[in-house]
């Protein structure tokens, strides 16, 4: 029994690997500009994916592909800056953290999870951050315990980074309300 069950977790992460290995190589490298730092954040991203296979429901799914996105990014995010922070980086944050290929595919994720075309355009207009913990918190169910997990963060910063998303989403929305009428 405890064999088969290590044989499917071993299945699933070598076919996680042949679906999303490149494009976390590729997420990772964008921003790092060094191949063996990206390794490393792929190996842990793929250690925190057998962590978590329970929300993995089919490996193919947008929400799948944006999840894996996620943590991989959040944790390149987290290595950059403790490089930067050690001098070992020389580069514009800004500038490589909005250059990255394979951003989390909105649309997609409105549509799996029953966002009306409103909400997606709406999420559409926040910052990535925001969006992200948005769409975890409200369209994927994860508690902002978990969330915070994922982002490599303190859970009273993503609650408080939660409620003043939501606060733009609303004047969001109000203003495309008032745009319409």
């Amino acid at each position: 029994m405890l064999f088969a069950i290590i044989q499917v977790i071993y299945d699933t992460i070598s076919d996680l690997a042949k679906e999303y290995r490149n494009m976390m190589l590729s997420l990772s490298y964008s921003i790092l500009k060094d191949y063996q730092y990206a390794e490393d954040i792929t190996q842990e991203a793929f250690l925190i994916l057998s962590q978590n296979m329970d929300k993995l429901d089919n490996i193919y799914s947008a929400r799948s592909r944006n999840y894996v996105y996620t943590i991989t990014k959040n944790l390149t995010i987290s290595k950059y800056r403790s490089l930067k922070n050690e001098n070992m980086v020389q580069s514009d944050e800004n500038n490589s953290l909005n250059n990255i290929e394979g951003s989390l595919d909105i649309e997609a994720f409105g549509n799996e999870y029953g966002f009306s075309e409103k909400i997606i355009n709406a999420l559409a207009e926040l910052d990535e951050l925001d969006r992200d913990i948005l769409c975890y918190k409200y369209g994927a169910g994860y508690t902002g315990k978990e969330i915070a997990q994922l982002m490599n963060s303190n859970p009273d910063s993503i609650y408080k980074r939660m409620q003043r998303a939501i606060s733009k989403l609303r004047e969001i929305i109000e203003e495309m309300e008032r745009t319409e009428k």
